[in-house]
C-alpha cells in the first residue's frame, strides 16, 4: 500500500520542525510570568517651572505681577464699568492643576462684614486643618492691607487671603487643586503657589 499523505519513509509520521531558539526562550518565559498586580493609584506628576513673573493689567481695578506659567482669566463680559462694582478672575495654573479664584468688590460701608466673611470661610477648614498660619500684609505706600492664611493639612483650599485699601476695594482669593486633597503629595506645588501669591500681594496696586 502506498504511503498516505504526509507519511515519512517506512510509514512513520514526520518529525516536527525545529523552532528557532529565540522563539523557544520567549515561549518559556511567557509561560512562567506571574499574574499582573494592579499598581496603587498615585498622584500625577506636577511640573514646577522656574519662578518668573510678569506685570498683569486687565479690566479689574487692580494690577500686579503674576507667574508667567499662570493664565490670568477674567470672567467673560468683564468691562471696566461693571468691574468697578464686582470683578471675578481666575489665576489658572495648567501645569500644576490648580486655580486661584479672585473676587474684587467695591466696599459699600460693609468692610467689617467682608473681613468677617473671609475669616468665616477660613474657619470652615479648621476641622481638617493641621494648622492655620496667618501673615499680615501692610503696605502703607500702596494702601494694601490684609491677611494671608496658610491652611495646612488635607483641606480643600490650602491658602486663602484678602487684601483691601480699607475704603474702596476688597479683594478675596482662594487656592484650589483639581485633585483630592493630599497635603503630602501636593506640598511642593502648594509651597510654590503660596510664594507666588505672596509675590502677588507684594506687587498689587489699586486702580
Amino acid at each position: 500500500m502506498p504511503n498516505g499523505p504526509g507519511a515519512g519513509a517506512g510509514g512513520k509520521p514526520p518529525l516536527l520542525p525545529l523552532l528557532p531558539l529565540p522563539l523557544v526562550l520567549l515561549l518559556l518565559l511567557s509561560s512562567c510570568s506571574e499574574d499582573p498586580v494592579p499598581k496603587p493609584r498615585g498622584y500625577p506628576r506636577l511640573d514646577l517651572p522656574e519662578a518668573t513673573y510678569a506685570s498683569w493689567r486687565g479690566a479689574c481695578p487692580f494690577e500686579a505681577e503674576v507667574p508667567t506659567y499662570a493664565l490670568a482669566l477674567e470672567k467673560p463680559g468683564t468691562t471696566a464699568a461693571n468691574a468697578d462694582t464686582a470683578c471675578y478672575m481666575t489665576l489658572r495654573f495648567p501645569g500644576q492643576r490648580a486655580n486661584v479664584f479672585l473676587t474684587c468688590r467695591k466696599i459699600q460701608g460693609d468692610l467689617r462684614q467682608l473681613i468677617e466673611d473671609a475669616h468665616a470661610f477660613k474657619d470652615k477648614h479648621e476641622a481638617k486643618a493641621a494648622r492655620i498660619r496667618s501673615e499680615r500684609v501692610e503696605r502703607d505706600s500702596a494702601r494694601v492691607f490684609g491677611t494671608l492664611f496658610d491652611v495646612e493639612g488635607d483641606v480643600a483650599s490650602p491658602m486663602v487671603f484678602y487684601l483691601t485699601d480699607s475704603t474702596t476695594r476688597f479683594l478675596y482669593g482662594s487656592l484650589y487643586f483639581d485633585a483630592r486633597p493630599n497635603a503630602d503629595s501636593l506640598e511642593p506645588v502648594t509651597g510654590r503657589i503660596r510664594e507666588d501669591l505672596r509675590h502677588f500681594a507684594a506687587t498689587l496696586n489699586w486702580r
